[in-house]
């Protein structure tokens, strides 16, 4: 539970700050003194410290909520769905953006990408693998089909 006391108004680095008379209940004995030994040996006041401590903690507290979500977004636009064992597959682009996750087509007999582009292609198909027959617009690149392709009969362009 704090208490709060205004106290002033200050400038510091071009920000306006309201300082107040703040008491913190339950701060230990011991790391009270390291504070005051900081303040000490700075020069600064255990209000500055203080404001220091918490600017730091807040900033470490705000940077690993930003990396932990980073790193579940990497997570899901990392992974790969399959889709797999069918005979006709008929895939647009459409399709692919309501996913929105690369994709692996495995073990069809016949997959047909309609209305979808290079662009397209690139950021949703991961693999083609084990597919009799490809079918792809001329708007795809067969180049990128054989890259992404392993064990294909036959592409159709």
């Amino acid at each position: 539970m704090a208490k709060e006391n205004n106290e002033n108004e200050s400038t510091e680095e071009d920000e306006q700050i309201v300082r107040k008379t703040i008491s913190i209940k339950g701060v230990s004995a011991d790391l009270y003194k390291r504070i005051q030994k900081i303040s000490n040996d700075t020069g600064k006041t255990i209000g500055q410290v203080t404001d220091e401590a918490y600017r730091s903690f807040m900033g470490t507290v705000e940077n690993a909520k930003r990396l932990s979500n980073d790193f579940v977004k990497g997570m899901k636009e990392g992974s790969s769905q399959y889709i797999e064992n069918i005979k006709e597959l008929e895939i647009t682009g459409d399709d692919l953006k309501e996913i929105d996750r690369k994709i692996i087509f495995k073990d069809i007999d016949t997959l047909t990408f309609q209305n979808i582009d290079n662009e397209i292609f690139d950021k949703y198909v991961n693999a083609i693998i084990m597919v009799k027959t490809v079918n792809i617009p001329k708007t795809v690149s067969k180049a990128k089909v054989l890259l992404k392709g392993s064990f294909i009969d036959k592409i159709v362009q």
